[in-house]
């Protein structure tokens, strides 16, 4: 298998994606990032570049097949509504608000 060039992961690309993720990186932090976000594009070219011509695909690898269980709801994990929004920042009628990243045309 061929080697790609190492991915390059830009600061301003790291800064551009912990601001859409809302995250605040302290300068030590966007260089890990940088560094962690190379490796993870490199791996993830690398599994492209991997020769799958003739090799069956498989949707589950653990020879178990059709396992069912009763359809039942199981009250001890319930999270009702008002648990669930018990820690939102901000919430408008029963719902989760959250700010608008996407600017309107």
């Amino acid at each position: 298998m061929e080697s790609m060039a190492k991915s390059s992961i830009s600061q301003e690309e790291v800064l551009h994606v912990a601001q859409l993720s809302k995250l605040n990186l302290k300068k030590d932090e966007v260089e890990k990032f940088k560094d962690q976000l190379s490796n993870i594009f490199d791996f993830v070219n690398q599994i492209g570049e991997l020769k799958t011509k003739g090799v069956d695909e498989t949707s589950y690898s653990t020879g178990a097949s059709n396992v069912f269980r009763e359809d039942v709801v199981d009250e001890s994990r319930v999270l009702n509504q008002e648990k669930a929004l018990s820690n939102a920042k901000s919430t408008y009628q029963g719902f989760f608000t959250v700010e608008a990243i996407f600017e309107e045309n």
